[in-house]
């Protein structure tokens, strides 16, 4: 079969997000339309053989490849994780080799492990990037980070979970040397490739890149690609999240179904120092039944 619509999408990895990054995976090839065909390479930073064989299950819902592409993380040695940033690791450090790594290649979507997508991407995809070298969506803290980095109003922060590159644009600008050279203390991976694509991105509309505002959208039209961005996340206990149902009608298509994630993990009350922590399980607790019933 000759596919219309043939996407290349890069996430990257560690054996913590592996399975993250499957339940992300399968969103796409369940949203995807009959003639679109996607070419997954995954950066490996030790992800396990026994998540590997589970992510290659994931091509049974639809025709699709998938490639794990080993990092050698020497070039990132003495690399500052801010502390504040919990969250950051390694990983999420290797787009950086992006440019090299696929300079054959015309076009990828870089995505984080926590984005799902709710319908195809190729609208997304195909966006002409004639003289950028990607394509962005700005970040909630926007202006907020605009004044902290000096960029004049038309230059977007933007958020770095998804990003459609122009490969050729940047691998002809030098971008990756860029990037590792503007690795500094106290800088995250947002902030520099921020820095390093200033005035040179295009913007596009925030439901390619949804990070939490709620009001922008009723319940019965979700964005299209949404991004769980915030500290509860759908597969914790207590999540918020407005779009949870999501993440979970993603996660029924994968290896990792189970009554335990669907329904036990997020609602069983753990040690925790947060006092708010039974609240937020209870509130939990009461938003899968409402799911339950849609």
């Amino acid at each position: 079969m000759t596919y219309q619509n043939q996407m290349n999408i890069c996430l990257a990895s560690d054996n913590n997000y592996a399975k993250l990054a499957g339940v992300s995976i399968s969103s796409f090839l369940k949203s995807a339309e009959s003639n679109d065909y996607f070419n997954f390479f995954i950066l490996d930073n030790n992800i396990s053989n026994k998540r590997k064989k589970e992510i290659l299950e994931l091509k049974k819902l639809k025709p699709c490849n998938i490639e794990f592409i080993k990092v050698d993380n020497k070039k990132f040695e003495g690399l500052y994780l801010p502390p504040q940033k919990g969250y950051l690791s390694i990983s999420s450090y290797h787009r950086f080799l992006i440019p090299s790594l696929f300079k054959n290649l015309d076009k990828i979507l870089y995505i984080d492990c926590d984005i799902i997508a709710t319908t195809s991407i190729s609208e997304f995809y195909n966006t002409d990037l004639t003289n950028y070298s990607a394509a962005v969506i700005r970040d909630t803290s926007c202006e907020t980070q605009q004044k902290k980095f000096g960029f004049n109003p038309n230059e977007i922060y933007f958020n770095s979970g998804v990003i459609l590159f122009n490969l050729q644009k940047c691998f002809s600008e030098n971008l990756e040397k860029k990037l590792f050279d503007t690795i500094k203390n106290g800088l995250d991976d947002q902030d520099i490739l921020n820095i390093c694509l200033k005035g040179n991105v295009k913007e596009m509309p925030i439901t390619w890149n949804w990070q939490g505002k709620a009001k922008h959208y009723s319940q019965e039209k979700p964005p299209k690609l949404i991004h769980f961005i915030t500290a509860y996340k759908p597969w914790l206990t207590g999540s918020k999240h407005s779009f949870n149902k999501e993440y979970f009608k993603a996660l029924k298509n994968t290896p990792w179904d189970s009554f335990y994630d669907q329904n036990l993990r997020r609602f069983l009350p753990i040690l925790h120092k947060d006092k708010r922590f039974i609240h937020f399980c209870l509130w939990g607790i009461k938003t899968r039944i409402k799911y339950k019933k849609i």
